[in-house]
């Protein structure tokens, strides 16, 4: 599988509908700083297969502060399992605030 790209209002959509698990790479004193409602802090350090919260089925999403740390999680996570379904919220929570989402 490869990294799939989305954007925050295809991440807002399937967030809405119950049809993703958000997880968000960043430092704790980040994520305290500013979070997306919902979503799972698992910093990139900690970041293994073993590690990720149950998703049963849904969207795998994997979000950071601009999108880079995100990317990086993601060929982690992809490297330990080459079938994950993963997407990378493109532009990370800067996009998300700024494309008027909380």
């Amino acid at each position: 599988m490869t990294i799939k790209n989305i954007d925050s209002a295809t991440l807002n959509k399937w967030l809405k509908n119950g049809e993703a698990v958000l997880i968000d790479v960043r430092e704790p004193a980040e994520n305290q700083a500013s979070k997306i409602e919902g979503s799972h802090l698992l910093p990139l350090a900690q970041v293994s297969t073993k590690s990720l919260p149950k998703y049963d089925g849904k969207k795998l999403v994997i979000h950071c502060h601009s999108g880079k740390r995100s990317q990086s999680a993601c060929a982690k996570l992809l490297a330990e399992d080459a079938e994950l379904e993963i997407y990378n919220l493109e532009g990370g929570i800067m996009a998300w605030n700024s494309s008027g989402n909380e």
